[in-house]
């Protein structure tokens, strides 16, 4: 498997969990949107929510901000902590999702096998912590 290295058994397939944080998501004339700029890993099932919000947010301070430097600091104002907020995200079922040692992938594996349909389960506060801003 290319990208994968063999932790302990070539049936065990191992690989990082990485997520993208920046100090800011612009230069000069450049921006930076979605996973290019904060990818939030994909434990946490944001990624597509966090660009969309970003792409709306970017394009409505460049729409109300004559100067681009305004547009991208508050672009990143209005942002950064929905951002952060989902990024944390990432730290909260990873051991559960990825175990660590054979007994629990093994206890993991058949929690899994035993469910009979998905848990419902009520969605994070995190998914809806921004407002978005109305631009005309």
């Amino acid at each position: 498997m290319f990208g994968l290295l063999s932790f302990r058994r070539p049936d065990l397939p191992f690989d990082a969990i990485s997520r993208i944080r920046m100090p800011n998501w612009s230069r000069g004339r450049v921006a930076l949107v979605g996973d290019a700029a904060y990818a939030p890993s994909f434990l946490t099932g944001q990624g597509t929510s966090l660009a969309l919000a970003g792409a709306y947010v970017l394009a409505g301070e460049l729409a109300t901000h004559t100067d681009h430097t305004e547009a991208f600091g508050a672009y990143e104002k209005v942002l950064w902590p929905f951002v952060t907020l989902n990024q944390e995200l990432a730290n909260e079922g990873d051991t559960a999702l990825f175990p660590a040692t054979e007994e629990s992938l093994q206890k993991r594996n058949a929690a899994l096998r035993a469910l009979s349909a998905l848990p419902s389960e009520p969605p994070h506060a995190t998914y809806s912590a921004l407002t978005l801003p109305g631009y005309e």
